[in-house]
């Protein structure tokens, strides 16, 4: 596991992931705001994180308050959410979340996890990300749908749940990592899903090549058929002096590596 990470901190000292420019840190830093960087991680979950950008842009425009969420009608607000996935029902976390926070709370955001975790819409993983971008508290690892597959796919952990994997890491991790290994993996996981060109490239200019691919394979990436189109259309110059074997095992990707 510890090679793996060093490998992944290696492919993501770019900082060019969507995570990095529009992730709910990138949007706390522009504000500072509490508030919105609380609602921001609410609209996050099962949104990719340029939706939620730009629907922070919009809710600013509109006036982003507790109080003023509060007095705009539910179906204004649905619309401002037209970007983001299960819009209904986040306008609806976002309307008790408020009320919650007015009530309970003099409209300021509480710096608690337990007392974050009754706020409607925050789960554990938004608590821990909420209090490690704004209060700078690490009392967890903060496990979403990107670090709870990679880890498993890598065998770091075997897991069924996402708290399963929290207990798992902390467990395994030093501390500190526990903060930083979230935008990490996210990062890592999203040019994965979304970039496999640009992944790919990185991985064939890394210091050890074939673990970075053995990672892309275990993650469920179709290694052989990136290598041609990347060999074909893009940094043909990555394989003038190599030629690649191939053995692929039930769980393994073996890949291997010779001077032509």
């Amino acid at each position: 596991m510890e090679e793996h990470i060093e490998l992944i901190k290696e492919l993501r000292k770019d900082r060019s992931a969507p995570v990095d420019s529009m992730g709910v840190r990138a949007i706390h830093n522009t504000s500072k705001d509490s508030y919105e960087t609380l609602v921001a991680l609410i609209l996050s979950t099962r949104t990719k994180d340029s939706a939620t950008y730009e629907t922070i842009q919009v809710l600013r425009h509109h006036g982003l308050t507790p109080l003023n969420i509060l007095k705009t009608p539910a179906l204004t607000l649905t619309s401002l959410l037209a970007k983001v996935n299960h819009r209904n029902r986040k306008a609806s976390y976002l309307r008790e979340m408020s009320e919650m926070l007015m009530n309970n709370f003099g409209g300021r955001v509480p710096d608690q996890e337990w007392q974050l975790r009754k706020l409607k819409g925050v789960g554990e993983k938004s608590a821990l990300l909420y209090l490690q971008t704004v209060t700078g508290k690490v009392t967890g690892i903060a496990v979403d749908a990107h670090l709870h597959s990679i880890a498993n796919w890598l065998s770091w952990v075997e897991t069924k749940r996402p708290h399963q994997t929290r207990k798992k890491l902390e467990q395994r991790l030093p501390r500190t990592l526990w903060g930083p290994i979230n935008p990490l993996v996210v990062g890592f996981g999203q040019e994965l899903a979304r970039e496999k060109q640009k992944i790919l490239h990185k991985c064939l200019r890394s210091s050890n090549p074939s673990l970075a691919l053995q990672m892309l394979c275990a993650c469920g990436m179709d290694v052989r058929k990136q290598l041609r189109q990347q060999h074909t259309s893009c940094f043909p110059e990555a394989f003038s002096c190599l030629r690649w074997g191939w053995q692929r095992h039930t769980h393994t990707c073996v890949y291997m590596y010779y001077d032509s």
